[in-house]
């Protein structure tokens, strides 16, 4: 099973897309890229809260794909 995540399904107008074996890995990575590529997109991504916040909307625009 594989697990895809898409810029443009959490709305945002980007080509990023990321696949990995678990949730986790996708999420990492996917915050990873929000961080460094749309900070000016959301609101300040500091705090623990607003991070764990952003993790559960990434996980939540996640799909699972057909390897």
């Amino acid at each position: 099973m594989l697990i895809r995540y898409k810029c443009k399904g959490m709305g945002l107008n980007c080509p990023f897309v990321v696949i990995g074996e678990t949730l986790e890995e996708v999420v990492k990575k996917a915050l990873e890229h929000v961080r460094e590529n749309h900070a000016d997109d959301f609101n300040s991504l500091d705090s623990p809260t607003e991070i764990e916040r952003m993790e559960k909307a990434l996980a939540q625009s996640t799909r699972i794909v057909a390897e």
